[in-house]
């Protein structure tokens, strides 16, 4: 019994040093991308921040909607522009849903817009992800807790 509530400890502890530490890794890979975004570097400041956007960073959601409205290291393409504006907006940040209908107004072809918007929401917002941790974090306490074999079939 001891031992179970040590790997339960050691679990929560990991858990909370993880998140510490990617805050840290985003700070710091947000500031390499803003260095080369500065230097006009635009494909290199892309690369990063679509990392970032794809765990669910909303300043690089951003970031990216706006270097497809200017056309800075991908083609201009307001549809795309869009569907990153709509997970940005799930940031809660004021104004960020006023430029969303702004850019929807502006795409040629809304209804493609809004299937390109669900289709990135599905893949990368707020509820996705946090749905993707919280299994990754029952499969990590039910292996630690000694429910897996070495085999994926006693894990869920």
């Amino acid at each position: 019994m001891r031992f179970t509530l040590i790997l339960v400890f050691a679990s929560v502890f990991s858990m909370f040093q993880a998140t510490t530490l990617l805050a840290n890794d985003i700070k710091e890979r947000r500031a390499d991308a803003a260095e080369y975004y500065s230097e006009r570097n635009f494909n290199k400041a892309y690369k990063i921040y679509f990392s970032l956007a794809k765990i669910g960073d909303h300043y690089s959601q951003n970031k990216i909607s706006q270097m497809y409205v200017s056309g800075e290291g991908v083609e201009t393409d307001l549809t795309e522009a869009y569907a990153w504006s709509v997970l940005a907006a799930e940031s809660g940040v004021a104004g960020m849903t006023e430029k969303s209908d702004v850019l929807l107004q502006k795409t040629e072809d809304k209804a493609k817009a809004d299937k390109r918007a669900k289709k990135f929401l599905n893949k990368y917002g707020k509820q996705t992800l946090a749905e993707k941790t919280a299994s990754k974090e029952k499969y990590k306490a039910n292996h630690a807790m000694g429910g897996c074999t070495g085999s994926k079939l006693g894990c869920s």
